[in-house]
């Protein structure tokens, strides 16, 4: 006899649902107050949570149209930043686990024990529920990034750093704890620069001895300063070739470190994994090429043009956000919450925060 489970009709139509609930959604609005009421999450972690948010508030869909509609709102999220390599790497990690997610497993392989595709709401019902972890994991990353970190930091040597890293600062505040180390900071920074004032103003309340010095003389000090081993720095993301897309002057800084002789100083990267781009350059890029807007004075395009115009601030990049490019041969490591690992290696992460 058949089991009731047997004898349910099986329908092609879609369930009645009531009028969608996301007309009014700004994924934008979103993403940026993500930025604004938490000091400590990353970009990738708001992307992924404002798709979250998104997908909370989306009703039934058949899993082509939930990815079509994923697409787009990850389409209006990079078109709102002018550096989207960030929202990139956080909003391809959570496209990746959607498809991954609603797609069944391949036929030959129906008699193994793979993970059956959730359904749309159970998709939807784990992300929602889990939200709230993505940016505990990401602070937990930074922890491990910071127990690895503190390794490379040396008794009665100075760390050179700049960018106002949070990473970099977590790193440096935990090796202070380490009574067997005594050690001195150097940071490269301006009045201006809010974040990195702002860094400088926490290692110092921990105790540490940090002086500060403008980037005009960053090479003056790298070749006069004996004791400067290691120079620090963070990154907003991180291509899969190695090289890192972060503050402008990160270049010259990285580039400066391997030109001064002596090989003793070393040039180290500290990011979370969810930073990594899959994305690789074909050759030196211009950041241009890859999507950032920010003025480009190789090709003279901000002459005429008035940069205190509200319009145009909104679509560059203002001048302390800045970015460039630092390609992998001039970085010795890059420090992840699962090591330390050569720019080589990077293609082989595979990072899953969902």
């Amino acid at each position: 006899m058949a089991t009731d489970e047997e004898t349910k009709p099986v329908s092609t139509d879609l369930p009645v649902h009531p009028k969608p609930q996301n007309e009014d959604f700004d994924i934008v609005a979103t993403y940026r107050s993500l930025l604004s009421s938490d000091r400590e999450i990353t970009m990738p972690i708001a992307a992924i949570e404002s798709l979250i948010e998104f997908l909370s508030v989306t009703p039934y869909v058949t899993s082509m149209e939930l990815v079509e509609k994923v697409k787009h709102q990850k389409a209006l999220l990079l078109a709102s930043a002018p550096n989207p390599l960030p929202i990139l790497a956080g909003a391809d990690l959570f496209e990746q686990f959607l498809l991954r997610s609603l797609r069944p497993p391949p036929a030959a392989s129906s008699s193994s024990n793979l993970t059956e595709p959730m359904s749309f709401d159970q998709t939807r019902e784990h992300l929602v529920a889990n939200k709230q972890l993505f940016a505990q994991r990401a602070q937990a990353a930074r922890d491990n990034i910071a127990i690895w970190g503190t390794r490379y930091v040396s008794d009665e040597k100075i760390v050179l750093t700049a960018g106002g890293s949070r990473t970099v600062t977590k790193i440096l505040l935990r090796a202070a704890t380490d009574q067997s180390k005594h050690f001195k900071v150097i940071y490269i920074t301006e009045p201006t620069n809010t974040r990195s004032q702002a860094a400088v103003d926490e290692l110092r309340q921990a105790g540490l001895e940090v002086e500060t010095i403008v980037p005009n003389k960053v090479a003056y000090v790298l070749a006069n300063q004996k004791k400067i081993n290691l120079v620090l720095v963070g990154t907003e993301a991180i291509m899969q070739n190695g090289g890192i897309i972060s503050g402008m002057g990160t270049a010259q800084l990285a580039a400066l470190v391997k030109a001064i002789p002596g090989g003793m100083k070393r040039f180290y990267v500290a990011a979370e994994t969810h930073k990594i781009v899959r994305k690789t350059p074909i050759a030196y890029p211009i950041v241009k090429k890859m999507g950032v807007r920010q003025r480009d004075i190789t090709r003279f395009e901000n002459i005429g043009v008035d940069l205190n115009n509200e319009l145009v601030k909104e679509q560059l990049l203002q001048e302390s956000d800045e970015v460039d490019y630092t390609d992998p041969e001039l970085i010795d490591g890059i420090i992840t919450e699962q090591g330390v690992k050569m720019t080589w290696q990077i293609w082989e992460l595979v990072d899953d925060y969902i």
